[in-house]
């Protein structure tokens, strides 16, 4: 039971409780940077380029393209402090900067889109045959042709047809048969031989009773296609029965005032014929209908969404979601406009019209900067990065640790070791550590799983070896200027608050200022960034040359050599900055410590020989 009396010991329970709190704290720091990405994202790169060329809409010469624009950038946009809107001129322009990890996305409007959607935005152009067999008659003593009269009538620019109608003078049947056989035509309208003839039966005095057949009205057909949608056919014939009607009443009034001016009565029986002397007769022409279905139905107008994934995962889905967002906030807006254009000019659309207008513009999405199968979704950087990270930590508390029972046990044999050359030991192990640690990252992610990586392997290896290096040297440096309760420093900054402050697992626009100003401090964000231009952007590190290399590194002197080598430069200069100041610092410490201990080996021997004298 004397056992127990542990757990009464404050000594126990303070240091329990002090951890407590110490976690809690870093549950907070964590939990805060990822619990609100939305709310935190703020001026996320991404291109936006308009190369549209504009068109005729209703009349009007315009370019939706500069609307679109003006709506995605406007303060009122869905995107509106959330994108930071980078605006370069083409689409190749767009490109490279995505190809230099400038932009996360980029949403090209194309150079056909005000076209595509003024194409939408009122029915199709219907292609109808005229044929004219009329071979003409004789009306009070003149040789009338009524069938061409009629022909003029409906092509001519007062034409009863609706305006979609474009008209076609044919010669013969057979060949508004074969135009209806190709698709050339969507209808035929034929004017028959006898047209003229019938129409001149009822135009004058009529023969006795008895002596003549009752007169006729003339007749007008109209040939459909097969091949045309239904809905079309319905517009054809609608208008037919239009034109038809036009005609009829036209007709009707041309024979009454010739029966007058001729002092001829109306004869008995032919008034309902002369009141309606033309009719319509419709019939489907005996084609096959191979063009169909006619007419085509009209495409939506699309604008490119880019997307970089080797950007990482979760940059790139939010990027991606954003322009497709911001896109379909564009059709919607676009659909009631041609909607309420379509109302006013009390047009009937066709159904297959109706749907594009229901959504006319879509999202048209390219992988820009694509990964392969074997990359993680575009996270292998980061994970790479991590286990450099996390290696650098568990090797520098080991050489630490290791170093420093080797000069205990070097003491006890009254040998003393300067704090500076175990600091010499300690870089040169963390040295050869970092060359092994890096050959075996990459023998396991190259060789034995294959992950993909544009650059040499020897470039990947000299960057992680040179990366593993630096972190097991900051951790040294904290274990050395504040002993074991460094290592645990060291894991808190550069591991625990290092994991969300990074930018893999969300993108760093999306993390509260706090977050975005430490990540700029971070060795691990540094090694994302040199690890993703060597696996995915083709980087090299002839990027971190000497020839300005150093100054475009200085982005806290308000340089920005960020796109350089897609980051790679900046992620080698600032790697070997940390190495370097770690070295330095390492070094200074263990110098002063070394001062130290030999003031108090001179005050320890100069006591004993005042007591003698």
């Amino acid at each position: 039971m004397n056992t127990l009396r542990v757990l009464a010991s404050p000594r126990v329970w303070g240091p329990v409780f002090g951890v407590v709190v110490v976690l809690a704290l870093i549950f907070y720091a964590y939990l805060a940077a990822v619990v609100s990405p939305e709310e935190s994202l703020k001026d996320l790169p991404i291109a936006l380029v308009n190369e549209d060329r504009g068109g005729n809409l209703a009349g009007k010469d315009v370019n939706l393209g500069d609307r679109v624009v003006d709506k995605v950038t406007s303060p009122d946009s869905p995107a509106a402090g959330t994108v930071a809107w980078a605006r370069p001129h083409t689409r190749g322009e767009a490109l490279e900067g995505i190809g230099n990890d400038e932009y996360y996305g980029a949403i090209i409007i194309p150079r056909d889109y005000t076209k595509r959607i003024s194409g939408v935005a009122g029915p199709p152009t219907i292609p109808i045959a005229v044929v004219v067999e009329d071979r003409g008659a004789e009306i009070s003593g003149q040789p009338v042709k009524l069938g061409e009269e009629v022909a003029g009538r409906i092509t001519s620019p007062n034409s009863p047809a609706p305006g979609f109608v474009q008209w076609t003078r044919v010669s013969a049947r057979e060949k508004a048969l074969k135009g209806l056989e190709s698709g050339e035509y969507y209808a035929a309208i034929i004017v028959p031989k006898d047209y003229s003839q019938r129409l001149a039966g009822i135009s004058g005095p009529q023969a006795p009773s008895g002596q003549a057949p009752a007169p006729e009205p003339a007749g007008i057909e109209l040939l459909t296609s097969p091949a045309v949608r239904p809905s079309t056919t319905a517009l054809i014939e609608n208008a037919f029965t239009g034109i038809v009607g036009g005609v009829s009443g036209a007709t009707s009034e041309r024979i009454l005032g010739a029966l007058s001016e001729q002092g001829v009565p109306v004869p008995q029986g032919a008034g309902r014929v002369i009141s309606d002397p033309v009719r319509g007769r419709v019939s489907e022409a005996d084609v096959s209908g191979d063009a169909g279905p006619l007419p085509k139905a009209p495409k939506s107008a699309e604008i490119e969404v880019l997307t970089n994934p080797s950007a990482g995962q979760a940059v790139s889905t939010l990027a991606q979601n954003i322009c497709t967002g911001i896109v379909a906030a564009v059709s919607r807006a676009t659909s009631g406009q041609l909607s309420a254009a379509a109302g006013e000019q009390g047009t009937q659309l066709p159904p297959e019209v109706a749907a594009v207008v229901g959504d006319p513009v879509r999202a048209n999405i390219t992988e820009a900067q694509p990964v392969g199968p074997d990359s993680g979704n575009g996270q292998s950087p980061f994970f790479l990065a991590f286990l450099v990270n996390l290696s650098g930590l568990i090797g520098g508390a080991a050489i630490f640790f290791l170093v420093e029972g080797a000069a205990e046990r070097l003491e006890v044999r009254d040998l003393r070791p300067s704090r500076s050359g175990l600091w010499t030991v300690r870089l040169l192990l963390a040295l050869v550590y970092g060359a092994l640690v890096a050959g075996a990252e990459l023998w396991v992610a190259f060789g034995l799983l294959g992950v993909e990586h544009e650059a040499s392997t020897a470039q990947v290896y000299l960057f992680l070896a040179l990366a593993t290096t630096a972190a097991a040297s900051v951790t040294m440096l904290f274990a050395v200027a504040f002993g074991a309760a460094g290592i645990g420093i060291s894991a808190v900054l550069n591991v625990i608050l290092g994991l969300v402050s990074s930018g893999g697992l969300a993108p760093l626009e999306a993390l509260p200022p706090f977050y975005q100003a430490y990540a700029d401090w971070l060795p691990l964000r540094y090694a994302i960034d040199g690890l993703r231009s060597l696996l995915f952007y083709g980087g090299s590190l002839d990027a971190a040359s000497l020839e300005g290399g150093w100054r475009d590194s200085l982005w806290f002197l308000g340089n920005d050599g960020r796109s350089e080598a897609a980051g790679l430069e900046d992620a080698v200069w600032m790697i070997c900055s940390y190495l370097a100041l770690s070295v330095v610092l390492g070094y200074l410490i263990s110098l002063l410590r070394d001062l130290f201990t030999r003031r108090e080996r001179t005050k320890t021997r100069k006591l004993p020989e005042g007591v003698e004298g």
